[in-house]
């Protein structure tokens, strides 16, 4: 693990975040629920020119692909993951964190858009050097630019659940 350590509270957040998250991602794909295809990404391989490999691309899709899927046959996932973020405090990051290791949809989900991050962002200077959304924003939650602590808390997360795509 990296020397930036990430609390319970945080990489609980990160994942329901990004479960919730993956609702609006799929909503906007150009394929239908019950017909998805790896070709349904609105993500355009043009636009993100130089962010990875064509290998990485491909799995990215079929990751997103995945989580579609999911998406489509449980819906009141996105409800239940957004009630479960706004409930998250260090007090009880522990025991919603065995919720979700519980959940294996939630864990997908969580797993589907942590290993595209680590995809997209492979190092800490790739995260700061691509402008991503999380460098940018003023939220101090999300980031902590200093030491780019948002990437190695989605590294940390995804080294303690096994979720690194690279591994």
């Amino acid at each position: 693990m990296s020397d930036q350590i990430s609390s319970t509270e945080i990489k609980v957040k990160i994942i329901l975040d990004e479960a919730y998250l993956t609702f609006s991602e799929t909503a906007e794909r150009k394929d239908e629920a019950n017909d998805r295809k790896l070709d349904g990404s609105v993500w355009e391989e043009g636009k993100m020119d130089g962010e990875f490999d064509e290998e990485d691309y491909n799995r990215i899709l079929e990751l997103q692909l995945e989580a579609a899927k999911v998406c489509d046959t449980n819906p009141e996932l996105e409800q239940k993951t957004e009630e479960l973020f706004q409930k998250v405090t260090a007090d009880n990051a522990d025991e919603i964190l065995k919720e979700i290791v519980e959940d294996p949809d939630i864990k997908i989900l969580g797993r589907v858009a942590v290993a595209i991050f680590l995809l997209r962002f492979p190092t800490v200077q790739t995260f700061v050097n691509k402008g991503h959304p999380l460098v940018l924003a003023t939220d101090e939650y999300m980031l902590e630019n200093a030491d780019a602590q948002n990437w190695h808390d989605y590294k940390n997360l995804a080294q303690e659940m096994r979720w690194d795509p690279r591994d």
